[in-house]
């Protein structure tokens, strides 16, 4: 693990400019969106019996089908660059143009499974959420199609479920925690909406590409683990 965290670093700080510019050509644009989207919601039911409750469910939603999109690029953008292939930029923007109809379709139906599955008692939801977590890293790798996609996800996430549990949780701690304690501070000098988010798009600017790549290669350590054949008395089976 520590060799995937040293490359991964290796990764953002020596392509720093390409992977800050794939930021700005597709992330913010879906993070400005995602403001609008749910500052627009939260506004249009603030008279209703439960204010809050239809703009939580609504942020919920977009923000998984927005980070579901935001990572595609970077996927390809780091499978590209392990492999040694030209021009990773180009091509990553390429890729996720290509895929953005079919990303937007799966990212809604996912974040819907998710929502649906956290109203029976959070559990279900939770369970969703990180059976279909590698699917757009299997599309990013070239998998054949959304279906394949989803079977090897689950797949992979039953056979390495307690390691990808764990990781998860612990980088979705680590963003929330940095992204809390610079608008904590932010918001001693300052309550202006506008600077409070663009300071939180600039710094998720930074964290999402590097969590990504992280993912990502872990994904690709994970995956290239070999299969041992282990023989018992009665039948041959796969262990890995």
């Amino acid at each position: 693990m520590k060799n995937i965290i040293s490359d991964s670093f290796g990764i953002f700080y020596r392509e720093f400019t390409k992977i800050f510019l794939l930021s700005i050509l597709t992330y913010v644009p879906l993070l400005l969106i995602h403001a609008f989207l749910v500052n627009y919601i939260y506004l249009e039911t603030q008279f209703t019996e439960y204010p809050g409750l239809l703009g939580d469910a609504a942020n919920g939603i977009f923000m998984l089908v927005f980070l579901t999109i935001a990572q595609v690029p970077f996927i390809k953008f780091t499978l590209l660059e392990v492999e040694g292939e030209d021009d990773p930029l180009k091509r990553s923007l390429s890729f996720s143009l290509d895929k953005a109809i079919p990303i937007y379709l799966f990212g809604c139906i996912y974040a819907l499974l998710v929502f649906l599955g956290g109203l029976l008692f959070v559990i279900p939801g939770l369970v969703i959420l990180l059976m279909l977590y590698f699917v757009p890293f299997f599309i990013a790798d070239n998998a054949k199609s959304f279906r394949t996609a989803i079977k090897k996800s689950v797949r992979f996430f039953r056979k390495n479920w307690l390691k990808a549990f764990l990781l998860i949780i612990l980088l979705t701690i680590i963003q929330l925690s940095f992204e809390n304690i610079l608008l904590f501070f932010l918001s001693f000098y300052t309550n202006a909406y506008f600077t409070l988010l663009i300071t939180k798009i600039i710094l998720l600017m930074l964290l999402l590409p590097l969590q990504t790549i992280i993912m990502t290669n872990v994904f690709n350590k994970w995956k290239a683990m070999p299969v041992r054949r282990v023989r018992n008395s009665r039948n041959l089976y796969l262990k890995s």
